[in-house]
């Protein structure tokens, strides 16, 4: 399990082999290499430096749809929010865990 955050600092979740879950236990997408899609294969983002991040020019693109998995039990571990990092051009925050 590798916790994650989004670029605003925020702690999002966590990856579980490529499976994306957010941190109360759902399963939201799949990591293909560093780019991220959502179970209905559109493209949410990517990771960069350890962080969820969304390149803009990707939006709309779309990769072979996820299967769900099973909802799992949030961790009871809850990592603090990281500091922010300054958006760099061309990309905008990953959704909010909330979104899905």
């Amino acid at each position: 399990m590798n916790f994650v955050h989004r670029w605003n600092g925020e702690y999002f979740g966590w990856f579980h082999d490529d499976a994306l879950y957010t941190k109360d236990g759902r399963h939201v997408g799949s990591r293909r290499q560093n780019d991220v899609f959502g179970l209905d294969g559109r493209y949410l983002g990517e990771v960069k430096n350890h962080r969820l991040i969304t390149r803009i020019g990707k939006v709309g693109s779309s990769d072979i749809r996820g299967v769900p998995m099973l909802r799992t039990v949030g961790t009871t571990v809850n990592p603090m929010n990281e500091r922010p990092l300054d958006l760099p051009d061309g990309f905008h925050e990953f959704p909010p865990p909330g979104s899905f």
